[in-house]
């Protein structure tokens, strides 16, 4: 069985090697986007910290990404992408 941190080690690897291209798969997975979520709330995370340019500018890209995803959808992506983000740095 696999364990949280395996499939985060998982997509943030992903990320590294495809870069943009990987969020589209990894938010289309339905294991990757539950673990992420659940990492993102465990770490206190919060897209409303960020500053208005910031939280554009993933709104955005998650919009470009997936067009015909529910706004729930899109906002469960921004936490990925950010979450993400976070850990990268």
């Amino acid at each position: 069985m696999i364990q949280y941190p395996s499939i985060i080690e998982m997509c943030i690897q992903e990320v590294i090697e495809k870069e943009d291209n990987a969020f589209k798969t990894i938010c289309n997975c339905r294991v990757p986007t539950h673990c992420l979520l659940v990492e993102y709330k465990r770490l206190g995370y919060r897209l409303e910290e960020l500053e208005g340019e910031e939280k554009n500018q993933i709104w955005n890209f998650v919009y470009g990404l997936f067009p015909t995803k529910s706004k729930e959808e899109r906002i469960e992506c921004c936490k990925i992408i950010h979450l993400i983000s976070k850990l990268l740095n």
